[in-house]
């Protein structure tokens, strides 16, 4: 690849004006905010329950007077020693009960964040209709790692409830990933994250 010289007042085949230009252009460009972040298109399929998931059609003519909308999927930046994560607020109990249960794919670098209102309490998990292994991180008040459990398994649908897999730790938040994805980050207990303020319901 042949590297361009710089262009300056002196290059050649330049005017003052193309100059000008092209300076005003690059300028511009510089103040323009950044483009917003992508959505979590996977996150959007989650059925998650809240008000206005519904339709209701007129008994005289049938038009539908109000229509379902997709369901609010809310991402949120967590930076890792290696990396940002950018993760699904689960923040309501109807969200947090739901969780990542039948999302077939967590694409790398994406899940699931799990926020209490109750502090760092012992919190118990359970797989039921999750059909990808997940790694689950949770997190302390202060975003300290307190324990990971790592690779845990994916349920089948219809698994009885004996059967399906359990973890615990203790924290304010419980963070899922794809399995594999807590190493990748650095996510090991006594881990620092930087969580942005979230409140939960």
């Amino acid at each position: 690849m042949t590297k361009q010289p710089p262009v300056t007042s002196a290059s050649p085949g330049r005017s003052a004006g193309a100059l000008a230009a092209l300076a005003a252009l690059l300028a511009l460009t510089a103040q323009s905010p950044a483009p917003a972040a992508s959505p979590l298109p996977w996150c959007t399929r989650i059925p998650i329950a809240h008000a206005g998931d519904f339709s209701l059609k007129s008994d005289v003519d049938g038009h539908t007077i109000h229509r379902a909308r997709d369901p609010e999927c809310r991402a949120l930046e967590v930076r890792t020693p290696r990396g940002t994560l950018r993760l699904a607020v689960a923040s309501t109990e109807a969200q947090r009960e739901h969780g990542l249960m039948n999302v077939p794919f967590v694409p790398a670098g994406q899940g699931m964040i799990f926020v209490f209102s109750d502090g760092d309490l012992d919190r118990g998990f359970w797989m039921k209709d999750t059909i990808t292994p997940l790694d689950m991180v949770f997190v302390r008040r202060d975003g300290t790692v307190s324990s990971v459990a790592v690779n845990v398994p994916a349920t089948a649908p219809k698994t009885p409830d004996e059967k399906v897999a359990r973890r615990n730790g203790a924290g304010q938040y419980v963070i899922e990933l794809g399995a594999g994805q807590a190493g990748q980050f650095g996510l090991l207990p006594g881990s620092r994250l930087v969580i942005p303020p979230v409140a939960a319901q």
